[in-house]
């Protein structure tokens, strides 16, 4: 992977522009909120239990509850451009008025990910997105207050165009129609048995052809998105409030130890440190 930029600083906001050939992304779920935009690629981006099918010059936003990973249908030369945020800056220039982080928390998750632009807020988009990759090859501090308002006009234009949408822009051609009530019965039955053997019995569906299904159209297996959904579940249940043991159980692990080390491993952080920084 070529990595053409990567620009952050220490108030909780990185813009990375990447370019590859050859790509294998797992999962991803971190603390941070997600602006994606393709510039090429031939892309699927799944997003909790939603297949987006993108085209040049889409974009997904996620918040960080959502698991959520790019699936590739050819090796066409991948390139995309991401900011990843914490709330710090929202909250700062948000009011009761207008919150800066409806679109990413004023909807279910998986649902609207990909925001619908007209032409005119398309090209403002993207003037925002270079004046935010031209400041962040300075580190003085004109440059980074620069950052910041550009940072914010954009958040104002993703929400304007989010609140302007009448629904959910979800395309289904290419996906398998067969994975779709499979993805909503896990995403339903966390704390329930989510084995292969349960799934096949639930559905009448071999085994064996539905971890070559799920590969085939996410580019993972099932049991690590099953992981990543009751580790994001997990998640918010430390954010409000429960406790560490009540949050492994509740979110669908059956054993402690191991909830604990895959927490820490994927998350970055112990489940008790978790809950201290995000607890409301």
């Amino acid at each position: 992977m070529e990595v053409i930029r990567n620009l952050g600083d220490k108030a909780g906001l990185e813009f990375s522009h990447t370019r590859s050939d050859i790509i294998s992304i797992d999962f991803h779920l971190h603390d941070a909120y997600e602006i994606y935009y393709l510039i090429s690629g031939d892309v699927n981006y799944f997003v909790e239990n939603k297949i987006y099918e993108l085209k040049q010059g889409d974009v997904i936003i996620t918040n960080k509850y959502e698991i959520h990973k790019p699936s590739f249908k050819s090796n066409k030369t991948y390139e995309r451009a991401f900011i990843q945020f914490d709330d710090a800056i929202p909250v700062m220039y948000g009011s009761g008025a207008f919150d800066l982080l409806q679109c990413f928390n004023g909807r279910r998750k998986g649902e609207r990910n990909k925001i619908e632009f007209d032409a005119v807020q398309r090209q403002e988009f993207l003037e925002l997105m270079e004046k935010l990759e031209h400041t962040g090859k300075n580190k003085n501090p004109a440059d980074e207050i620069l950052r910041n308002t550009y940072f914010i006009q954009l958040l104002v234009l993703l929400n304007r165009a989010f609140l302007s949408s009448s629904g959910d822009a979800v395309e289904q051609k290419g996906i398998s129609a067969r994975l779709f009530p499979i993805l909503d019965h896990i995403n339903e039955n966390l704390q329930g048995d989510l084995s292969l053997e349960s799934i096949e019995q639930q559905f009448f569906i071999n085994r064996h052809y539905l971890t070559r299904l799920f590969k085939k159209n996410t580019g993972m297996n099932l049991h690590q998105y099953v992981i990543y959904k009751r580790l994001a579940r997990s998640k918010e249940l430390l954010a409000r409030g429960l406790s560490v043991t009540e949050a492994c159980y509740s979110s669908g692990f059956n054993d402690y130890s191991n909830f604990y080390r895959l927490f820490k491993r994927i998350i970055g952080t112990a489940p008790g440190e978790y809950k201290k920084r995000n607890a409301y």
